[in-house]
């Protein structure tokens, strides 16, 4: 089925939402904050992530009697004034009139879905009267907001009748398509002619290919549920059908997926790949479940297994972003190949490895971490929204930056704060897993209508300037501001920005204490002799003191942390970094972590006898450098000396290795290691460095240390030409630079 509102083919993306219910309900009542403010924020974010609607299912049994009559009350008040504020801000709402789920959230009705179970419902034919009751009033009630049925209201994109039915054991599709029939029946008799859809729970699209509702709706959970745990590795392969997978027997029916997420997973390269994989399957509508209200986002305790929120899960949320564009973007039934590393699909890229999403147009740019790739027209742009580093932006902190263009000279900035996870976010722990910090972050924007000059303040406020830039580079609190070329602002540029529409900027106040801190793997006690090991992350630190109590008493002790005290301190190479990077190279060739002889944790490359003997053969491991933490230590140190480079082969016959820095705007220099079998620390002066690749400068011009986003390790043929028979390897343990 060609599902189509007005001339246009249906094509939405969005969220679940349950502020008026449930936890969401329960949570937001017990920190006595205004329902209004939070519905608006929210939705705020949504548009500002360009999505167009909410899926909401209804817990009915908070409005609802045992009769099944709809029963007013301040949840179904709120239902109202949700639905009347996605209206507003041009937002569709999919309702699921019938949820049944209980706990500890419930309201005092006496709903039919407390007195039978979910089963009885489907299968015992004496209760299929009260749940038609129940639906016919809901379709005829009038909201109170907007002063339309819920049957005619053209906000309200159309009905799905219950939200994962369960059955019987061995409880036939005959009956199933009955009992689905029946609910239909009793929606239509309040006069709607909206779409009606059935959920496909439990195997049975069958039975509902069979109905007379007019779509299916189906899930996605690629990584499971409720791993108690972040996943650490790469889940992109995982992403491979929903429950709608092509079935004939729902080919006619329009389809929606009702909920999906990748859940226990904070990286920022799944949604593209699954807002792909839906319209391949023929989707039309899909809802991710689900969206963490602004003011509960830092805890994440309602449902655990999910996480996402414009401010608190930056990377993430911009990838959905990215989402919302490629279901908007690509056809019904496009092609779809499951892919564990790489998904390129221009204008769309995913890549695992560096926690990429990307969509690169004449006029959009938009990217979740460090790329090194340039729009063709960088003068036609936009809208650049963007976290971490690019040839036209870049920024010191890790919160989304929105640019968007108002007219020539003139762009508005909606910067958020950098956030720092300090536990685990899908651990179940009732305490903040998530902090705002307080910096205030640099940002290097490369507009060229914007000029190396350009000057920032407050949006709404024609007079203070808040900052003038100095080489494009501009250092300013998170917030809402207006952009302007040095030329000047008057009566016809405040008139553009006044018509450029942008939802609202809404965060919250970064916390002033925050100490960016996290520690993994600590224990509460530990026996003597045994050694104790735990890791300690942050950032904004230079030091931290650890209290231990022993049996002779309590020491207190400092460690310096990865954040150090001098550039030439930190090391370019993150082992735990390069093994979760891909690594490409032909048969016969890998990579593994180890220690050396003092235990250091080191990276092992090894060659069988013959992997190099075809003409291009090589392998490569290229690792995302964390830029954005050294930038933020540090500032632009710029050009340094040299890099020296802890390194030893594993063999007589393996004399060199190449390491390639690659800058954030495109530049790549490289040099050749020579390598002995003992340990030694090889020093390279920057000036040995060459331009690789497509850096094209002969004019003395050095690696900038400062800017580096990739440290490329290689080996290959044109290094091992006189013992191509023979096996080769090396180990490397630190990749440091002195400034």
């Amino acid at each position: 089925m060609r599902w189509k509102d007005g001339g246009d083919e249906v094509s939405l993306f969005g969220v679940n939402y349950y502020l008026p219910f449930a936890f969401d309900f329960r949570d937001i009542s017990g920190l006595g904050l205004d329902f209004r403010r939070t519905m608006e924020e929210d939705v705020s974010h949504f548009r500002r992530l360009g999505l167009t609607c909410l899926r909401i299912h209804c817990y009915d049994r908070q409005i609802s009697n045992r009769s099944g009559r709809l029963v007013g009350n301040r949840h179904l008040d709120l239902l109202d004034e949700l639905v009347s504020v996605c209206a507003s801000n041009g937002l569709y709402t999919v309702l699921t009139p019938i949820a049944w789920w209980g706990g500890p959230f419930e309201g005092s009705t006496n709903g039919f879905s407390g007195v039978h179970t979910m089963r009885q419902l489907t299968s015992d034919r004496s209760t299929w009267p009260l749940q038609a009751r129940y639906l016919k009033e809901f379709g005829e009630h009038v909201n109170r907001f907007t002063g339309k049925r819920y049957a005619d209201d053209p906000a309200i994109l159309c009905f799905e009748l219950i939200n994962e039915p369960l059955y019987p054991r061995g409880h036939p599709d005959r009956e199933v398509t009955a009992y689905v029939n029946a609910l239909a029946a009793g929606l239509r008799a309040s006069g709607t002619a909206k779409p009606l859809f059935f959920n496909s729970w439990q195997n049975r699209n069958a039975a509902v290919g069979e109905s007379a509702v007019d779509g299916v709706t189906g899930s996605s959970y690629p990584t499971g549920l409720r791993a108690g745990h972040a996943l650490a590795d790469s889940q992109l392969g995982r992403v491979k059908a929903s429950t709608l997978r092509p079935d004939r027997s729902i080919a006619r029916k329009a389809k929606i997926i009702y909920e999906f997420d990748c859940a226990d997973t904070p990286g920022a390269y799944m949604y593209p790949a699954m807002a792909r994989l839906f319209r391949h399957e023929g989707a039309q509508v899909a809802a991710q479940f689900q969206y963490d209200l602004l003011p509960l986002a830092d805890l994440n305790t309602s449902w655990h297994t999910h996480h996402l929120n414009l401010v608190y899960t930056p990377a993430k949320a911009l990838s959905f972003a990215i989402a919302a564009e490629v279901f908007r973007r690509l056809p019904r039934g496009c092609p779809y190949v499951p892919s564990a590393d790489v998904m390129d699909f221009p204008p769309f890229r995913i890549d695992a490895a560096r926690n990429l999403s990307q969509m690169c147009t004449d006029e959009d740019f938009l990217y979740t971490a460090d790329t090194m790739d340039k729009p063709k027209r960088v003068g036609g742009l936009r809208r650049v929204w963007g976290v971490g580093s690019s040839p036209v932006a870049s920024s010191t902190g890790n919160g989304i930056y929105f640019l968007d263009k108002a007219m020539d000279g003139v762009w508005r900035l909606q910067l958020y704060p950098s956030v720092f996870v300090v536990r685990d976010e899908y651990s179940g722990d009732k305490r903040r897993k998530v902090e705002l910090l307080p910096a205030s972050p640099s940002l290097t924007i490369r507009l060229p209508d914007l000029g190396r000059s350009f000057r920032a303040r407050p949006f709404g406020d024609d007079r203070t300037v808040a900052a003038h830039a100095q080489d494009g580079r501009v250092t300013i609190t998170p917030g809402d501001y207006i952009l302007e070329n040095v030329s000047g602002y008057g009566e016809r540029e405040r008139g553009a920005v006044a018509c450029l529409k942008i939802p609202a900027y809404c965060s919250r106040s970064p916390d002033q204490s925050a100490a960016g801190c996290r520690i993994d793997g600590a224990v509460a006690q530990w026996a003597h002799g045994v050694p104790l090991r735990f890791n300690v992350s942050a950032l904004g630190a230079t030091n931290i003191s650890v209290t231990i109590h022993t049996a002779s008493g309590r020491e207190t002790r400092s460690f310096p942390v990865r954040l150090c005290f001098r550039p030439e301190d930190w090391d370019y190479l993150d082992i735990e970094a390069a093994m979760a990077s891909a690594f490409r190279g032909p048969s016969g060739v890998q990579r593994e972590a180890v220690r050396d002889h003092t235990g250091q944790k080191t990276l092992r490359f090894l060659a069988e006898a013959g992997a190099f003997v075809g003409d291009r053969d090589f392998a490569k491991l290229r690792i995302a450098f964390d830029s954005l933490g050294f930038r933020a230590a540090f500032g632009d140190v710029g050009t340094g000396k040299a890099v020296t480079v802890r390194v030893r082969a594993t063999d007589e016959f393996t004399r060199n290795a190449e390491i390639v820095f690659e800058q954030n705007d495109g530049g790549c220099w490289g040099a050749d290691v020579p390598l002995e079998k003992e340990w030694r620390d090889v020093r390279i002066p920057l000036k040995d460095f060459k331009p690789y690749w497509n850096t094209r400068r002969g004019d003395g011009t050095l690696p900038n240390m400062g800017d580096v986003a990739f440290v490329t390790i290689s080996f290959g043929r044109w290094l091992y030409r006189g013992s191509l028979d023979k096996p080769h390897g090396f180990e490397i343990s630190s990749i440091k630079a002195e400034f």
